[in-house]
């Protein structure tokens, strides 16, 4: 019967083994339940004594309670004030910036640095040379692009009447006078110290005489030119502050009206009240027409000119003539006296222009 029981039932009932029956181990389900207790076992956590669990040491209070600071609702920016900002941010923070010397390229992909522009007042006897210097340069380099034809300042305080005299008298620069024949004793003794004192005289035998005549006929055809609305002509007779002037009466011109200007006589005859002359083309090489010199004369113009004005429909807008005018205009004259700075570089083959105008002292009189 031993024989026929199953191990596991012979480990239950407990009985004694035999030398050919082995004893059964535990069941797998008792393996499992003690697996579980087990593991129950690490698990729980140890039991704490009351001793140990000891109250919380509360924290002291700091001495400044901070009071909490609500939160700022955003203000709403216009756009222009935010662009505003934007741009001073911007600003300030280039302005802040180290500034970075100015690089160009050129076409063989070298950098250069570009000279800062200064002043004239502003620069050293030094800098001054090392312009002129470039300057020359360029114009061997680039004989085709005239760098000498530039605006320039108003002479009046570098040289004086009677050097600028003798400056163009001896580089025979004296506009229609022919000094290329004369010699040393004409020069210290005969004509030119008597010439030079008789410079300001409206004589026609007077040095200055083509220069006057020059100045008038300039006048004359500027002033016609700004009836005519000719701007073409405007900029070739004039320039610098005095161009702006003109164009800016132009401008003022009414466009439905007609304007015929007349030049009636010379109340008294032109007079140069100043001239100078200082040399401008500094090249190496001498001007291929004239000479070296820019000259800048103040000429008094005392003339009798009269203005029309009419509509597109014949209607005249001007004082009518009280007598009859010689000329054609039926304008009254008027005497204008203009005192006009006219200018010229000597190495053009070109008119004399209109530089600016001046005006007399209040209460005094210009000395004639």
């Amino acid at each position: 019967m031993a024989t026929l029981l199953s191990r596991r039932c012979i480990g239950t009932l407990g009985l004694p083994q035999g030398s050919s029956l082995a004893l059964a181990g535990p069941s797998r389900r008792a393996i499992r339940k003690y697996a579980a207790a087990a593991t129950a076992t690490k698990q729980k956590p140890k039991a704490v004594p009351a001793a140990a669990k000891a109250a919380p040491t509360p924290k002291k209070p700091p001495s400044v309670i901070p009071v909490p600071k609500a939160p700022k609702a955003p203000i709403p920016k216009p756009k222009a004030l935010v662009k505003k900002s934007v741009a001073k941010s911007t600003k300030a923070a280039t302005a802040s910036r180290p500034e970075r010397p100015k690089l160009l390229r050129n076409g063989g992909g070298l950098m250069f640095k570009v000279p800062e522009k200064k002043d004239i007042t502003e620069m050293t006897e030094e800098e001054q040379l090392a312009q002129l210097e470039r300057a020359m340069t360029m114009s061997q380099l680039n004989p085709t692009r005239d760098i000498w034809g530039q605006s320039m300042e108003t002479l009046a305080f570098l040289t004086s009447f009677i050097s600028s005299m003798l400056t163009l008298a001896g580089d025979n620069a004296i506009p229609g006078v022919d000094l290329s024949g004369d010699r040393w004793w004409h020069r210290f003794i005969i004509r030119w110290p008597w010439r030079l004192a008789t410079t300001t005289s409206v004589a026609e035998s007077s040095w200055l005489s083509p220069l006057r005549k020059s100045a008038l006929d300039t006048y004359c055809k500027l002033n016609t030119a700004l009836a005519k609305r000719d701007d073409q002509t405007i900029k070739e007779l004039a320039s610098s502050t005095y161009q702006d002037q003109i164009l800016r009466l132009r401008k003022k011109q009414r466009w439905d009206c007609k304007y015929f200007w007349h030049f009636h006589k010379e109340v008294t005859p032109a007079r140069v009240l100043s001239i100078r002359a200082a040399p401008g083309y500094l090249a190496i090489d001498p001007p291929k027409f004239g000479n070296r010199n820019a000259v800048q004369a103040l000429v008094r113009i005392d003339t009798e000119q009269s203005l029309e004005i009419y509509t597109d429909l014949g209607v005249p807008l001007h004082t009518p003539a009280a007598k009859h005018v010689k000329g054609g205009s039926t304008a009254e004259p008027v005497r204008v006296t203009e005192y006009l700075v006219f200018e010229k570089k000597m190495w053009y083959d070109g008119p004399w222009v209109i530089r600016e105008q001046l005006w007399e002292a209040p209460g005094r009189k210009a000395a004639v």
